[in-house]
């Protein structure tokens, strides 16, 4: 059976089976049975959230940005805001928001969070991402492609990826999201950042050179910009 997203929901494929299971022990019941498609209406009308539905930006130069709702309990539904954010007006050279950094994945996987109360499908990845930076207490301000720009409009989809830099240089911090702890991952990351302030080599320990080579051959490392600024990085150093 396939993994769960993060928050342990149970899957619309998971829904039907259980739904056949439980049909077929009422098949011999038939008021309980129809008691079961009642309740099964009522659910449906009551639970679904109308889908979200863009606005213009205010102006050529904003963005929109997210407030990330926080909520005590990890496996409650996402809830966020957008709003418009004027990114020249301010004159600052940072900004007191995130931008986050991740790989889009597969687009057949798709889970609901909430906007100003709407319905909006983002996919499995970015739902991990933000279940992970959600906070308990705190609103987080966060910029993210796939939801702060309409990816409907075309006009306003090429205008925004043409600020990208822009507005990923003078967020207040870049936060990558490699994915899920997997393959000693932890452990990858943790002797990379030890490894960052010596001048010597770092471990020879195979288990934790075997777990770095596996988070390098992760999706996001695998884009071309990132190659690119690696390669770059690389260069200047040699």
């Amino acid at each position: 059976m396939k993994k769960p997203a993060p928050g342990s929901k149970t899957t619309p494929t998971q829904l039907r089976k259980h739904r056949r299971s439980i049909t077929r022990c009422l098949s011999h019941y038939p008021s309980e049975l129809s008691n079961l498609h009642k309740f099964e209406f009522l659910c449906t009308v009551s639970c679904a959230m109308s889908p979200y539905y863009y606005s213009p930006l205010s102006a050529r130069d904003s963005i929109r940005l997210l407030r990330l709702i926080p909520n005590k309990n990890e496996r409650a539904d996402i809830q966020c805001e957008l709003f418009d954010y004027p990114l020249q007006e301010s004159g600052k050279r940072t900004h007191l928001y995130e931008a986050l950094s991740y790989v889009w994945g597969d687009k057949h996987e798709r889970w609901s969070i909430s906007i100003d109360k709407h319905d909006l499908p983002v996919r499995e990845n970015l739902y991990a991402a933000l279940s992970r930076l959600r906070d308990r207490f705190i609103v987080r301000i966060i910029w993210v492609d796939a939801i702060c720009i309409n990816q409907e409009d075309k006009e306003e989809k090429e205008h925004q990826i043409q600020s990208m830099a822009k507005i990923y240089s003078q967020a207040n911090r870049v936060i990558v999201w490699l994915g899920e702890t997997a393959d000693d991952s932890d452990r990858a990351v943790e002797e990379i950042r030890v490894a960052a302030g010596k001048s010597t080599n770092s471990s020879n320990n195979e288990t934790i050179q075997q777990a770095i080579l596996a988070l390098l051959r992760r999706p996001w490392f695998q884009r071309i910009w990132v190659r690119e600024q690696t390669l770059d990085i690389i260069c200047r150093n040699y």
